[in-house]
């Protein structure tokens, strides 16, 4: 009976000790594998103070797509309505695109495609009381086409005029949002 008893007790030690070896293997002295959850594995880090000019640059891109995405529609359709174009133009850019857009009218034209573009920024003034900023594009023509509204055929454009040349606009920040208010078309410049 005394060996039935010892015989437990080292099969209970056995048995502690295998669980206990179970239970610690993974506790050595290198680092666990399973990564601590986010908030103690690192320190708190501080957001970085974002470049004023970077992100003027982009919302200025943003505003310059957002507006030719507008015209494409203005121009197709032959008129500004149910168009957003006054949400990115103002001033003269505004007044000159809808000129365009009336003139094409009044010929009989329409314009189907799109122009290609190479925007940049080339400078920004965010100083005083008024922000503004330049866009230089290469303003490419090659896959836009006039259409004669009243057969459907493609006018070719003038053959003075280059398909590709440089635009510049001038845009400002008004009410918190970047406008275009103004635009000169360089056709003498090629790109």
């Amino acid at each position: 009976m005394r060996r039935a008893q010892q015989h437990r007790r080292l099969l209970a030690v056995a048995a502690i000790t295998t669980t206990a070896a179970a239970l610690t293997a993974g506790c050595t002295a290198e680092p666990s594998r399973i990564p601590p959850p986010a908030s103690a594995s690192r320190p708190a880090v501080t957001p970085s103070i974002a470049d004023p000019q970077a992100e003027a640059k982009t919302k200025i891109l943003a505003t310059y797509s957002a507006f030719w995405a507008e015209s494409v529609k203005a121009y197709e359709a032959g008129t500004e309505q149910g168009t957003k174009l006054v949400d990115y133009a103002a001033k003269d850019a505004l007044n000159q695109t809808l000129t365009d857009i009336a003139n094409m009218q009044r010929a009989g034209t329409t314009m189907k495609g799109a122009p290609g573009h190479r925007p940049e920024v080339s400078a920004v003034n965010l100083s005083g009381g008024q922000p503004t900023a330049t866009i230089s594009d290469c303003f490419d023509l090659s896959t836009w086409k006039i259409i004669d509204r009243s057969s459907g055929q493609v006018r070719p454009f003038p053959t003075e005029q280059p398909m590709h040349y440089i635009t510049v606009f001038d845009a400002e920040l008004q009410g918190g949002r970047w406008m275009l208010t103004k635009f000169v078309r360089h056709g003498d410049r090629t790109c």
